[in-house]
């Protein structure tokens, strides 16, 4: 009677670890490039995360009884926040080729602010074929390993069932969104540079040659240029995509 009595509460213990690590593995999965795509089936995704929970849930430390209602209620919107925060981390950074996808398309002449594009979250073409590439690129060299391994050095940071702290959590989220600016800012500035340059040019152009119709020459020659420009920066883009994916999650180890 004690044994079973022991086995029961032990096996209790343990689904409650397991439910609390499926909380913050699926959350952050949810939210994380390619893992929450919404190419993504929704049952693909429940059942990865369930496998990464039962891997990881040795590593979230040693199983609890189970706690009463509200406890359990708490902890389970704890790991929820830490999930949360973790893909959103990554979102944000994925983020930043999105924007500089938009301003090259708009530099180039193949954006317009008022169009629906056809790739993920209504982004333009180019911002788009960015993103896809981003992603083959991203699973090729094994960087969801990296998301994967910021989950499980998680735990180390945020033990189980312990909510993050919010100025900790606000300021890495402030400080992502920033990167995410800055490297849009520096990935698109070639693209702005050559428009300001073509432009200076056509100005030029029409002031010495009226009749001349600048524009009907001036945009196709632009797009040509553009896109020749884009082939050849964009393995530097995405290494530097990548390279900031490597390293948002630093402050959760």
């Amino acid at each position: 009677m004690t044994a079973g009595l022991l086995l029961e509460t032990a096996l209790s213990a343990e689904l409650y670890r397991l439910l609390l690590v499926f909380c913050r593995v699926s959350t952050a999965l949810l939210l994380l490039p390619g893992f929450g795509d919404g190419a993504m089936p929704p049952r693909l995704r429940v059942l990865a995360s369930m496998a990464i929970a039962l891997c990881m849930a040795p590593l979230a430390g040693q199983a609890v009884p189970v706690p009463g209602s509200w406890t359990v209620l708490a902890a389970l919107l704890s790991e929820i926040a830490v999930g949360m925060l973790i893909g959103t981390l990554a979102r944000i950074i994925i983020s930043a080729l999105q924007m500089a996808g938009q301003v090259i398309g708009q530099c180039i002449g193949v954006a317009n602010i008022f169009t629906v594009g056809i790739g993920l979250d209504s982004s333009a073409t180019i911002g788009a074929a960015l993103h896809a590439g981003c992603l083959a690129a991203l699973f090729a060299v094994d960087g969801h390993h990296v998301a994967l391994r910021a989950i499980a050095d998680s735990y180390t940071a945020l033990p189980l069932g312990m909510p993050p702290g919010l100025s900790g959590s606000a300021r890495s989220i402030s400080e992502t969104v920033a990167q995410a600016f800055h490297l849009a800012l520096q990935l698109s500035l070639p693209f702005l540079l050559l428009t300001l340059l073509f432009n200076l040019a056509l100005a030029g152009m029409n002031r010495a040659m009226p009749a001349v119709p600048v524009f009907m020459i001036g945009a196709p020659a632009l797009l040509f240029a553009g896109l020749q420009l884009l082939g050849v920066t964009a393995p530097t883009i995405l290494t530097e995509i990548l390279g900031a994916y490597a390293l948002v999650f630093q402050p959760l180890r």
